[in-house]
């Protein structure tokens, strides 16, 4: 059992150890990345953490936009692609959310 650092006898968690971190450092990786290399890497992440990937129905069955969750950030779009660039913007909105609240 590895103890958690304290400062001034109160517990603190080393952010890189918290969900917000992943999904940033996940969000900067995907960002750099051409459009069928995020499918490939946001595809990973979804099988990896359990979240949810919900493709446009073909023709006319199934849902008319795409769905991806990750980490706990939901997007919404007409395709997978603008989904994941949704989920990006999503995840830098709320680490500056983050930042201005603390």
């Amino acid at each position: 059992m590895s103890s958690l650092p304290r400062i001034d006898g109160v517990v603190t968690v080393d952010d890189r150890s918290t969900i917000a971190y992943w999904r940033e450092k996940l969000a900067a990786e995907l960002e750099v990345l051409s459009p069928a290399q995020r499918r490939t890497a946001m595809a990973h992440a979804v099988e990896d953490t359990g979240g949810t990937w919900m493709p446009t129905g073909a023709d006319t069955w199934g849902p008319h936009h795409a769905e991806i969750t990750v980490a706990g950030v939901m997007a919404q779009g007409e395709d997978l692609d603008f989904c994941i660039a949704s989920w990006i913007k999503h995840v830098v909105r709320i680490s500056r959310a983050d930042q201005e609240a603390a």
